[in-house]
């Protein structure tokens, strides 16, 4: 039996969707959107559970991540129900269900979040103070500045220790995901190790590297803007583990490399953190008319991170070593800020949507192969 709560929608529509109960479901939504597919229609599914109170419905369904929202059924919905909005509010809602503890609410509380990020960034930055070293002379600050005041150990340890912390906490909200997931299958199609393996490179090709299913968005422009967002900071983890190589295990990676790495891809994440800062600015664009705080804040960490780390690099060749220093001490907390709290907030859209494609891909292929097992998405696709 179906559980129904009639407050559901009250409490997705202080997320963001606003007009839903102006639906009358006439399924234009679906229709034309480019993303909806045979077996995975939406919105308009969704739509009906929400208004309906059918939570467990929601947050098991794998449609709510195959949308981008590129806002085409909320730019031509005949109620002006705002459809989009609905599947974005309807992502924040998944979020904080899926979070051990249910964490991820505090986060979509205003109070509680900016109390939260308060204490987070004084405890980043007071750590960060205890382990500066005050005596630094000048030879010192001229072969070793500005890790001279903080030293790259102290920083690739914390680094790991937050590290570890950061993926145990995504790989539980995976789990809780999953299983939340799997609850939509009235059957778990059980298929070889092989081939989940193939559907798993492929979506992590296709989706995450590529992110294929964007481009069939009508607006391209979003989809760079996506793109040197999601491959801006990817590049800049990546400049981060060459100096950690070459510091910790004498790796012969030249500086230059992951100084070059670092200023290419942290242009990448200012432009399109800035791209979508503006977008949300100008509210132009149907995902751009409302914007929640948790938008917000997402897109400021990780414009405060490119360009942090672009002014650290520009004012350490001039010879500002003040302004330098106070940077990297501004860079680092930002950066902390935006780890520890990624498995509860918007960042966490980087690990939940790749793992519902490659879900539903692997389950409804199962389900095709094998005519025995197609119960296994009825539930899916109603």
């Amino acid at each position: 039996m179906v559980r129904v709560d009639p407050s559901f929608v009250e409490r997705v529509k202080k997320l963001g969707a606003f007009d839903i109960t102006a639906c009358y479901n006439c399924g234009n939504c679906t229709a034309i959107c480019p993303l909806s597919s045979e077996g995975h229609e939406f919105p308009r599914k969704l739509i009906r559970y929400s208004i309906l109170g059918m939570e467990n419905k929601v947050i098991s369904a794998p449609e709510l991540w195959l949308c981008y929202y590129c806002g085409e059924c909320t730019d031509t919905c005949p109620r002006q129900a705002d459809p989009g909005g609905l599947m974005m509010a309807l992502r924040r809602y998944a979020i904080s269900k899926y979070s051990v503890g249910k964490i991820a609410r505090i986060f979509y509380d205003k109070v509680a979040a900016a109390f939260s990020w308060t204490i987070l960034s004084l405890i980043a930055l007071i750590g960060l103070v205890m382990f500066m070293n005050p005596n630094v002379s000048a030879s010192e600050m001229e072969q070793n500045f500005p890790f001279c005041f903080i030293g790259k150990e102290f920083i690739h340890d914390a680094g790991l220790v937050l590290g570890v912390i950061v993926v145990a906490l995504a790989l539980v909200n995976l789990y809780i995901m999953y299983r939340s997931i799997s609850l939509g299958y009235s059957r778990r199609a059980k298929g070889s190790v092989g081939l989940w393996v193939k559907n798993l490179v492929l979506t992590l090709i296709r989706e995450v590297a590529a992110q294929l299913k964007y481009t069939k968005c009508e607006n391209k422009l979003r989809y760079i803007g996506h793109m040197s967002l999601f491959w801006g900071f990817v590049g800049l983890f990546i400049a981060t583990i060459t100096g950690f190589l070459r510091d910790y295990y004498d790796i012969m990676i030249p500086p230059e490399v992951s100084l070059g790495l670092g200023v290419i891809f942290g242009i990448l994440l200012i432009y399109g953190s800035l791209y979508y800062m503006v977008g949300r600015f100008s509210k132009k664009e149907a995902y751009a008319k409302y914007s929640h705080h948790t938008d917000w804040v997402f897109l400021w960490l990780l414009f405060l991170t490119g360009i942090t780390g672009f002014l650290i690099t520009i004012f350490r060749f001039m010879g500002y070593p003040f302004l330098t220093y106070v940077l990297l001490l501004v860079h680092l907390v930002v950066v902390f800020d935006l780890l520890i709290t990624a498995p509860f907030t918007k960042f966490s859209h980087a690990i939940y949507r790749p793992l519902a494609i490659w879900l539903s891909d692997t389950m409804d292929q199962l389900a095709r192969e094998a005519p025995g097992e197609k119960e296994a998405v009825a539930e899916v696709s109603q």
